[in-house]
């Protein structure tokens, strides 16, 4: 699959969705994110920024970034992904989701996971001098 745009494939199983990448975008949120950014294709890079865009739209980016995701963050977020709980442990939207225990685990090891290739690719690199 071409990553030059959104695919705006819609799929058809117990909900439609056109939803897609990794962060499950859907075409007019990608269109407003890809616009007011700048971004010229559907690439991973640019998905992270556009969900990036998304969770400070939300106003919690601040707040993730000190805190990860605690119940605020998740709540807020849970408007814009369909699959993330909100305060009350459900879609907004209706569909599955995972526990909030089992989201913040996920995200607590990527982010030690990310923090530890990081620290190793800084011992990698040659000090400038």
């Amino acid at each position: 699959m071409s990553l030059a745009r959104h695919p705006e494939i819609t799929v058809h199983k117990r909900y439609s969705s056109a939803a897609a990448g990794a962060y499950q975008f859907l075409p007019g949120t990608w269109r407003i994110a890809a616009t007011k950014l700048g971004l010229r294709d559907f690439g991973p890079s640019n998905q992270d920024m556009a969900a990036l865009f998304l969770v400070e739209q939300r106003g919690v980016l601040r707040k993730l970034d000190r805190q990860g995701l605690c119940g605020v963050v998740l709540d807020r977020l849970a408007r814009e992904w369909a699959s993330l709980p909100n305060h009350a442990g459900r879609s907004h939207y209706g569909q599955p989701v995972k526990t909030r225990a089992a989201l913040q685990a996920f995200y607590a090891s990527r982010l030690q996971l990310e923090l530890n290739l990081a620290a190793e690719h800084r011992a990698a690199s040659p000090i400038a001098g």
